[in-house]
């Protein structure tokens, strides 16, 4: 790219993605929490923000737990069947062909499943119920975050980031 004078951020190659999830946004999140909650859960693209979140997470308080979220049908971190090679409706993640170097090193303590149906569902709650207008991956993480409340993490504090918006999903079905 440098014969165009043009850098192309790629988030699943770049050191600089995870560095700044846990430089910048980590510290907001602890300041703003005071570090209390007990688990945190991301729906995984390129790794990054699990990467780096969770690494600041776990040197501030070493028992708080933090989950990957990926599609059922493309749950390839977590060692699942996968029945669906990237072609699903969850966008921004589940890629089973990807790199997922920023997770090399990095601590998992556990990986949640969610379908499209519950990520897209869910998203609409959120919109309907909390006004919070968000897309299907912001939906997993939530739902995820759900899962974890009603079973290991039950009256625990669960930590998702809300990473996406819902304007570029208002042509799809997810509005209808």
């Amino acid at each position: 790219m440098l014969e165009r004078n043009a850098f192309r951020a790629d988030q699943f190659a770049l050191s600089g993605n995870p560095n700044a999830w846990y430089q910048d946004a980590a510290k907001e999140i602890l300041e703003q929490t005071d570090g209390a909650f007990d688990a945190f859960c991301d729906f995984v693209g390129s790794g990054g923000t699990f990467a780096g979140l969770s690494k600041a997470f776990k040197e501030c308080n070493p028992g708080i737990k933090c989950y990957i979220i990926e599609p059922v049908v493309a749950a390839v971190i977590g060692g699942g069947e996968i029945t669906n090679r990237g072609d699903h409706r969850i966008q921004g993640g589940g890629y089973a062909d990807s790199n997922l170097q920023h997770l090399e090193n990095v601590t998992i303590d556990g990986c949640l499943t969610v379908t499209e149906e519950d990520a897209y569902e869910t998203s609409r709650l959120l919109a309907r119920v909390e006004g919070i207008f968000v897309g299907p991956s912001s939906g997993a993480n939530v739902h995820g975050a759900i899962q974890l409340l009603e079973g290991p993490m039950s009256g625990k504090t669960v930590l998702v980031v809300l990473s996406d918006s819902g304007l570029k999903y208002l042509s799809t079905n997810l509005w209808e």
